[in-house]
């Protein structure tokens, strides 16, 4: 068992990895009334072309397999609800898919040793049939209909999908109807076996625990189980172009007020290799760029609202590939057109205020020592870097400090934001 403090932040990180391969990542927290487990493989919804472990070529399975396989992996041999067991064991459980994971959960402390090894069993053993996967199709059916009626989801969506080209990014990690009905037990089997090994997969718990204990608990129950000698799933190169397909495009639904998305796509590893950083600082620094140019308290937005264009704040999010960093910026205005303008004019502007960018730090080492603090958080944190690097970053905190003006300057004179495009959402002409 390996033991490393997490600087600064009076936590200390455990590690095992298994005879099989399994890897286990522990943080306990004393002073916390709850646990929170989670059990996650390196499997998501942007895996779509691969070679599978029992097969020479590559294959090509249909986009929203990754969370139909998440709905299905609850289904059980006995005809047992899993959902039911986690609750009469006093705890919840739930599960989710993004572009690059799917992780397994539960939370609560009751009968613990109970729930985790109910947590590995239950994901360690597929049961797949034509009958439950025809069944679960209408069910996954049912909720790309309830995503439908969300005018940001699909505003968002459609911009993906005329952002890439190639990658699998450009797809719902759900999938679509058509996608979801071609799927078949067979191209469950195929996904599982080739991602779902303990090699391609890890535990995290945060909370009230002891870390020996724990691992002990695992190591049990991984030694009663046989696999199969894994084979690291080979993954598509698309080569994506740094071009968007499609610059523009307007929906039309049931809102009142018109909603504008645009995104901007930027050459990743061309910021990595000029200026010397790794993907965690870049994104940090597009953080906070976006903050500072279009944040709650930005003069972007102050003068936005005076100019009667927006009544609300303005969202930001990001979205990074191997290749490709994404900057997405949401907001409602009954003029969308002229504060697409007034956004593709603004980040021109390179002119950002040093005592803000410190602030803008200030805020998110507050932000990390609240992660610390929070046992979901701080696994979330812990699976989000073994995801996005493949190791924990115990330094977090030094390394926020290290952010300066100076490198987020350098930073934002080489986004290139020629490279975008946007979507409107309007609302329905009779």
């Amino acid at each position: 068992m390996r033991k490393r403090e997490i600087i600064g932040l009076d936590l200390t990180l455990y590690e095992e990895t298994l005879d099989n391969g399994l890897s286990i990542y522990i943080i306990p927290k004393e002073n916390s009334k709850g646990i929170y487990a989670t059990f996650t493989t390196k499997f998501g919804g942007h895996d779509l072309d691969f070679i599978p472990s029992d097969k020479e070529e590559m294959v090509s399975v249909p986009p929203g397999i990754a969370h139909f396989l998440e709905h299905k992996m609850f289904a059980q041999k006995s005809g047992e609800d899993v959902m039911n067991l986690f609750s009469k064991n006093g705890v919840s459980a739930n599960a989710n898919t993004s572009s690059f994971k799917t992780c397994y959960l539960f939370d609560g402390s009751s009968h613990f040793e109970e729930n985790l090894n109910l947590l590995l069993d239950y994901v360690q053993e597929p049961y797949f049939t034509d009958e439950n996967v025809d069944k679960e199709k209408h069910i996954i059916e049912q909720e790309i209909d309830m995503m439908a009626d969300n005018p940001y989801s699909i505003g968002y969506f459609k911009l993906m999908e005329n952002l890439f080209h190639y990658d699998p990014s450009k797809f719902r990690v759900i999938g679509t109807k058509q996608s979801v009905r071609s799927i078949t037990k067979e191209d469950l089997y195929t996904c599982y076996q080739t991602f779902y090994h303990p090699k391609n997969m890890f535990v995290i718990i945060t909370g009230n625990i002891d870390a020996k204990e724990t691992i002990d608990m695992i190591r049990k129950n991984q030694e009663k189980k046989n696999f199969e000698d894994f084979k690291q799933p080979i993954l598509k190169d698309y080569q994506e172009p740094i071009s968007v397909l499609k610059q523009e495009d307007s929906l039309f639904m049931n809102v009142t007020v018109p909603k504008l998305s645009i995104g901007f796509k930027f050459d990743l590893k061309k910021l990595e290799q000029e200026l010397s950083m790794d993907e965690a600082t870049i994104r940090r620094y597009v953080a906070i760029y976006a903050n500072l140019k279009f944040g709650g308290i930005s003069k972007f937005l102050e003068e936005a609202k005076k100019e009667e264009l927006m009544t609300s704040d303005m969202g930001y999010s990001l979205y990074a590939t191997d290749e490709i960093l994404v900057l997405v910026l949401e907001g409602d205005s009954k003029q969308v057109l002229h504060l697409k303008d007034k956004i593709l004019k603004e980040v021109q502007i390179q002119e950002l205020d040093k005592r803000e960018f410190e602030l803008k730090k200030k805020g998110m080492i507050a932000s990390c020592i609240y992660t610390s603090e929070n046992i979901y958080s701080l696994n979330q944190k812990v699976l989000s870097d073994l995801i996005g690097t493949g190791s924990v970053e115990v330094e977090i905190l030094e390394n926020y400090r290290k952010l300066n003006y100076e490198d987020f300057m350098k930073t934002v004179q080489k986004l290139d934001f020629t490279n975008f495009s946007f979507v409107t959402v309007n609302p329905k002409k009779n």
